[in-house]
């Protein structure tokens, strides 16, 4: 009786030391934690699609380069 009990403390002792050296588990957390902090900055950066984020003032700058553009053609330029 005694004799599989130690068998059964060395089988979980390995088992958890298996566990505490496999690094997997880790590497998936960090890079979740990666894909959270960039999709975060993103975010911020480009907004949230309202009127201040990057892609609205983006957009502006490219209509008011059309409308100079218009207003170019329209005044005799080529």
């Amino acid at each position: 009786m005694r004799d599989g009990f130690k068998r059964f403390q060395i089988f979980m002792m390995l088992k958890a030391m298996d566990f505490l050296k496999c690094q997997r588990g880790v590497t998936a957390i960090e890079y979740a934690l990666i894909a959270v902090a960039i999709s975060s900055m993103l975010f911020i950066v480009l907004g949230s699609g309202g009127e201040d984020g990057l892609i609205s003032r983006i957009k502006d700058s490219f209509r008011s380069i059309q409308d100079g553009l218009s207003i170019s053609k329209s005044q005799g330029g080529r």
